[in-house]
Parts: C-alpha cells; structure tokens; sequence
C-alpha cells in the first residue's frame, strides 16, 4: 500500500524509530527491552535517533509490536467519550507512527490497493484523511462549507443539520474525475448525515466509493447509517 521505490526502505527505517519514540512514552527502557528482545543500550541509540534499525531489524521490531503490544487497545485509550455522547479522538494525534501503523493494517486486511484518491471534509476528521491518503499515497481532496474563489467551478450538496438550518459543503469539480476510485474518511460517526453528503458529492462527479473508514463511532450510530457502503471502522465504542 505503500509507495515502492528506492526510498521506500529509509521511509520504514525511520518511521520504526518513530514508533518506539512513542512506545517510550508508554514504556520503559526495561519493559520495552523485555517485549522487543533488543537491549536497552541499543534501544536508547534507536529512540535518541543516534542510529537507525536495519531493515531486518525494523521488521523483527514490527511483527514484535503486532504481537505482543496491543497497539489497538492502546489507542483506543486515547479515546474519550463524555457525558453528552462526544467521542474525542483528538490524542491519537499524539501517536501519528503508531496509528499509522495501525491504520496500514487495518486497511490492508479490508481494502485492495486500488484507490485513486481520498475524500475529507474540513473539520476534525482532516488529519485522519491525510493519514489515508499518505499510506494509499493518492491525492486528498478537501470538501469544505465555503468556497475558495468565484472562479473556480464546484459540486455542491446540502447538509440538513436540524430542522431549521441546511448547510451547503463543496468540492472543486477540477479534483475528481468520473469513475475515480474514492475513499471517504472522517473522525467520527454521529448521524450519518456528513458522510451521506461526502457520498452524494462523490456520485455526482462520477466516481465510485470504495469505502468510508471512521476512526471512531459507537454501534449504534454504525447499524444505524443508511448507506451500501462499506463502513470500516477503527474503533467501535
């Protein structure tokens, strides 16, 4: 899923240092030791950035965090729910290598690798589609609540938001093209209604939805979205 090419093996070298930077911050030097099997000495070089697992290494160290650390559940600690039903997954922004990681697995055992482009909306859910879009390593189309400039030609679809107040989102006409292989992402699943827009605005360019991936939703609000579409969702509350 990822980009092949000749940078392709420094990419994966440094993103496992990455995720033991933030192992560390959950973990001891001693207990990460323990989990990975590498000795605390060559452990600090790793997360210090002094030196850089080789490529062997940095697939031992992967399989070993699939393994024995449950990346799911500690992610999934990151998400708070509060009294009036607000699902806050702000934090896991703090663990960008780790949820990528996880993310890449999820999406590689539910999805093939032909997507053409990724589909946001400006909100929360922004840096979630990013994320997409760079392991994919397809372009990000942003649909936004306002439009750029007067010269620019747009595909526009109504959000209703309650009984009194519709809002309009967007997305450039020029980004997306007829039969495009699309993927929606958003943060979090509430009513359904943004990701019915998303969708509409899709089909009125033409191109085809793959899938939606949403990071968080309860499952309530996941049987009750009334869409064909299939729904991959990260964490199910």
């Amino acid at each position: 899923m990822l980009a092949q090419g000749k940078d392709d093996n420094l990419r994966q070298r440094l993103l496992t240092v990455g995720l033991l930077q933030e192992l560390k911050e959950i973990y001891t030097y001693k207990e990460l030791s323990e989990i990975l099997n590498i000795q605390e000495s060559v452990l600090c070089r790793y997360v210090n950035g002094n030196r850089i697992p080789s490529e062997k290494q940095c697939s031992n160290i992967m399989l070993k965090v699939r393994e024995r650390i449950g990346i799911s559940q500690l992610l999934r600690n990151q998400i708070k729910i509060f009294e009036d039903g607000f699902i806050d997954v702000s934090k896991l922004l703090f663990f960008p290598n780790l949820l990528r990681s996880y993310l890449t697995l999820v999406l590689e055992s539910k999805l093939s690798n032909n997507i053409d482009k990724v589909i946001g909306i400006a909100s929360n859910g922004l840096p979630f589609a990013t994320f997409v879009s760079s392991i994919y390593n397809v372009p990000l189309i942003i649909a936004k609540k306002h439009k750029d400039s007067v010269f620019l030609r747009y595909l526009e679809e109504n959000i209703k938001e309650s009984n009194s107040v519709i809002s309009p989102i967007y997305i450039r006409e020029d980004l997306i093209k007829k039969n495009d292989k699309v993927l929606i992402v958003d943060d979090v699943l509430r009513t359904g209604k943004t990701f019915l827009a998303l969708s509409n605005l899709a089909a009125k360019a033409g191109a085809k939805i793959e899938a939606a991936v949403i990071i968080a939703s309860s499952r309530e609000n996941i049987s009750t979205a009334r869409t064909d579409t299939q729904i991959i969702t990260l964490f199910k509350l």
